[in-house]
């Protein structure tokens, strides 16, 4: 019987019930629900660990998490239309969108441990892989909340053309149009290009890249692309020593990788993650964080903590 009609009509025989057990009744009720909750999200986690064993799927985990993410918009406050974190890239309208090219995929991927979580919505889902592939790769830990709310209809995803490019005419200016509008800062978008350590880019999804390289051809997982890394499964700040370095034709250099050292902002900041793995770490954590948070609605209000 639900709470509410305990406090209506008594626990037994209409007879009367105080209020105070009332409240006390409904703290229960929504502790053991939280408490369901953290249980099923733990046991997700530990699935998309056994997940990444497997299938060495960390970095199309990590895109994923960011996709449903990265199209929020700090000028929108009504919910959902400001985009977000919101679950919204599980309808095909979303996985669509030419940005999203390959993500079907890992949505295929996780949508067994979704099923097994009834509890886990799919907005915590997506960021829960994305955190737990970097860290199971070698990255930092994240500080993770969760209890994000899904939206419920594919009319509530959000319009085409809120992720960034990877070549556009000016890469530090759309850096900074995409992700300004996130409300993310210049050490935030250098510290998050950082996460191209892991990963490869596909030419018939992305239309960039070589269709193999030394690093690619043999796979883990299905073989092909070209990789920013020539260790493309460990998470680490290899990246920002090959953009700065260009000595290896079979590693990727996007216009948006270039610019990070070229543009006086951003070489700040990719010129000491270059040099310090530390420093790159601390900054990667947070700022993976405040990716994962946007947009998002949570419930309760200020999320739940798995540590």
């Amino acid at each position: 019987m639900a709470v509410h009609h305990l406090l209506r009509r008594g626990i037994s025989g209409g007879s009367p019930f105080h209020p105070l057990r009332g409240l006390l009744l409904v703290s229960q009720a929504s502790s053991a629900a939280a408490g369901d909750a953290v249980a099923e999200l733990r046991g997700a986690r530990e699935d998309v660990k056994q997940l990444l064993k497997e299938k060495s799927c960390h970095p199309i985990l990590v895109r994923l998490g960011w996709h449903d993410a990265g199209t929020y918009d700090k000028n929108i406050s009504e919910w959902p239309k400001c985009g977000g974190a919101n679950g919204s890239l599980r309808f095909e309208i979303e996985l669509k969108h030419a940005a999203n090219a390959g993500l079907v995929n890992a949505l295929k991927l996780i949508q067994a441990i979704k099923d097994k979580y009834a509890c886990v919505t799919y907005a915590d889902l997506f960021q829960l892989a994305s955190a737990t592939a970097v860290e199971e790769a070698g990255g930092p830990k994240i500080p993770m909340i969760y209890g994000r709310v899904d939206v419920s209809a594919p009319e509530q995803c959000p319009p085409e053309g809120r992720l960034p490019a990877a070549g556009p005419p000016s890469p530090a200016e759309h850096l900074r149009e995409v992700f300004y509008r996130m409300g993310l800062n210049d050490k935030e978008i250098v510290a998050l290009s950082g996460a191209h350590t892991l990963g490869r880019s596909r030419p018939e999804r992305s239309g960039w890249g070589k269709p193999e390289t030394k690093y690619t051809k043999n796979g883990p997982g299905a073989p092909g692309g070209q990789s920013w890394t020539s260790q493309w499964l460990k998470f680490d700040n290899s990246y920002f020593k090959h953009v700065k370095e260009r000595r290896d034709e079979d590693l990727l250099v996007l216009p948006t990788d270039a610019v990070l050292f070229e543009d006086p902002s951003f070489k700040i900041y990719a010129e000491k993650y270059a040099e310090d793995q530390d420093t790159f770490f601390e900054d990667y954590a947070e700022a993976h964080a405040k990716l994962s948070n946007l947009g998002s609605k949570f419930d309760p209000p200020k999320g739940v903590s798995l540590d």
